[in-house]
């Protein structure tokens, strides 16, 4: 396996969408396509990081014809409903979180319904709102105020999903992540939650 640099892939991954040209690249295929062959085609990348940056290409083009209910969709072997991704169903996605919503609370039935309601919504493996519970914080330090909440920084132990493997979603590992104190969560009222929405 040879040397990858973490900035030549990003470097390229973001030259490839500036070179995008929306008008004649007009839909989410032929921009997906456009890119991953100019991808191919870069010189200055080795065999490895080509295939890196087209994973994060793959990863964007899955996204983005799920969010927009564009594009050839495909029959799940597992769930055999009519899905848009190709790397994941995100109708296995979903059905795996709401097997777990007894897994967790936040100790506010309105907070839980709304993280559950987010999650039967999800669009993507790493795109996923989730209750993070204290114990899977370390690390914790004050940051600043913010709005009606205090705003800390932490080590998040799991960390986030990030990938489906066609039974279950797995995490990236531990991440560094920004954190809005739940002040008096059980008596959570309008403005509060609108304060979370922020």
């Amino acid at each position: 396996m040879t040397f990858i640099k973490e900035d030549n892939i990003w470097i390229a991954y973001y030259k490839v969408y500036t070179l995008t040209d929306t008008t004649i690249q007009d839909n989410l295929d032929k921009q997906h396509e456009f890119r991953k062959h100019s991808i191919l085609i870069d010189e200055s990348l080795t065999r490895d990081e080509k295939s890196e940056v087209i994973k994060l290409l793959n990863k964007d083009y899955d996204y983005y014809k799920v969010l927009l209910n564009e594009g050839i969709k495909r029959i799940c072997e597992i769930c055999q409903n009519e899905c848009l991704a190709t790397s994941y169903c995100e109708y296995c996605i979903r059905n795996y979180l709401k097997t777990k919503f007894s897994n967790w609370s936040s100790g506010n039935n309105d907070i839980d319904v709304l993280i559950q309601k987010c999650q039967l919504e999800t669009l993507a493996p790493n795109k996923v709102i989730e209750w993070i519970p204290y114990k899977n914080l370390q690390n914790i330090n004050y940051l600043t105020k913010g709005g009606c909440s205090e705003i800390y920084t932490a080590e998040w132990i799991d960390g986030r999903y990030d990938e489906w493997d066609l039974n279950k979603l797995n995490r990236i590992g531990d991440q560094y992540v920004i954190l809005k104190e739940l002040v008096n969560v059980e008596s959570a009222n309008r403005s509060w939650l609108e304060e979370v929405y922020n």
